[in-house]
């Protein structure tokens, strides 16, 4: 990630490169990751250079492209395979409680429960959520949720119950994707790669991160 990070932040300040072409997948990490990530996208566009993004699908059928849609944003423009999906299923997170499970093998969990927002141990003490526990993780999840969809729309210039309504209705077949604003092209990889080139210079080195540091 610390390389990744540099990398962009040293291509952004070096007068012989033109142009940033991403890529985004499934496997991008975490929330913090994203954020990062983002922020240095971010300071590569802002210096006017073209940064495109190419993605074949955010996420899919069955999984949820949120964060990496949030990544792209950081991108001037995002591009999506004709064939993709915008898999915008928001934010959401959820609890194992082992309770249950430890009763049947006659184990019983004692712990020190200090305040009712520490809940740490309730995954072992409890069978369901406590009132806290949930307020607490909802409270959590309400705050994250809030935080992309204002990355969104002001990335995107997005009006947020234009994006509430796509991630309602999502996933979204790519076509519908670029008709709600969320993505500016539909085109596949070679496709983005070539406009890019006849946008800059066509006989511009197209160089992988790793070749670049």
């Amino acid at each position: 990630l610390r390389e990744t990070i540099e990398a962009v932040e040293a291509a952004a300040a070096d007068d012989r490169v033109v142009a940033l072409i991403g890529r985004v997948g499934e496997r991008i990490g975490g929330a913090a990751t994203v954020q990062e990530l983002s922020d240095a996208v971010r300071g590569f566009t802002a210096t006017g250079k073209l940064s495109v993004v190419h993605c074949e699908a955010f996420g899919g059928e069955d999984g949820n492209g949120t964060l990496a849609y949030l990544l792209a944003c950081a991108f001037g423009e995002i591009h999506l395979q004709p064939t993709g999906i915008a898999g915008l299923l928001g934010v959401s997170s959820e609890v194992t409680f082992l309770r249950g499970a430890l009763d049947k093998a006659g184990i019983e969990p004692q712990f020190d429960h200090r305040h009712e927002y520490k809940n740490a141990s309730d995954q072992l003490t409890e069978r369901e959520f406590t009132p806290a526990h949930r307020e607490a993780l909802e409270a959590v999840v309400e705050n994250w949720s809030a935080q992309i969809t204002g990355g969104i729309t002001a990335a995107r210039g997005l009006d947020p119950d234009v994006l509430r309504a796509a991630i309602d209705a999502a996933p979204l077949v790519a076509s519908e994707a670029a008709e709600r604003g969320l993505v500016d092209r539909l085109a596949y990889r070679d496709e983005t790669i070539a406009d890019v080139r006849g946008r800059v210079h066509g006989d511009a080195d197209l160089l992988a991160l790793a070749e670049y540091v």
